[in-house]
């Protein structure tokens, strides 16, 4: 579905040096001018209406792969955010990271905007980010909006027994953010879909 003209899917901009503010924030800046921008307050902003709270804020800002692992849905007659979906690394254990699965994190399209094919274009522009042999991995409750809505999209359903076959078993031993999702809510599927970029695809968040 061709997306209205007015809506553009775009990373995030980080705030330029003659734009950086002054004082604490300026410095923040300095340091990392994607994570301080005015465009990551607008996702902040607009994860807020999708209820979250001030942890997952400062989870979002100083924890989480940062600015680079978004895309935003920006309607273009206003200025406004209108949704935003994140690729990020899984997490093995410590500092270890999956180098070939990650996962798509924090989306959301406002109300107002939905059913306008938002959903669909921010995640199948995350996947151009993969090559062919690389993955990324959701977590949904079954025969849910979300559910359906990944498996229109191109993701297939796989069950905790069955995503244990995909991984060597020692790895998959060490894939806590699986077995937690699990644990909690045995109403969980696995999801996965394969890369939609090219052999030189590159995902910016690294």
């Amino acid at each position: 579905k061709a997306l209205d003209e007015r809506i553009v899917i775009r990373m995030i901009r980080p705030v330029t040096e003659e734009n950086m503010a002054g004082g604490l924030q300026g410095q923040l800046q300095k340091i990392n001018a994607g994570d301080f921008s005015e465009d990551f307050d607008k996702v902040c902003a607009l994860m807020r209406e999708n209820g979250y709270s001030d942890a997952d804020m400062f989870s979002m800002r100083y924890v989480d792969q940062g600015w680079r692992s978004y895309l935003v849905a920006e309607d273009t007659a206003t200025g406004e955010f209108v949704g935003c979906a994140q690729l990020t690394r899984i997490q093995v254990g410590g500092y270890l990271f999956l180098t070939e699965d990650l996962e798509v994190k924090r989306l959301y399209v406002k109300p107002d905007y939905r059913r306008l094919g938002i959903a669909n274009h921010l995640v199948h522009n995350l996947l151009l980010r993969l090559k062919p042999n690389e993955r990324a991995w959701s977590f949904v409750n079954r025969d849910t909006e979300p559910f359906f809505f990944f498996f229109a999209s191109g993701f297939v359903g796989i069950t905790w027994s069955e995503a244990g076959r995909v991984f060597p078993f020692i790895l998959w031993v060490l894939l806590w953010p699986f077995h937690q999702k699990r644990l909690g809510n045995d109403q969980i599927v696995y999801v996965a879909a394969e890369g939609r970029g090219g052999p030189s695809a590159e995902n910016p968040a690294g």
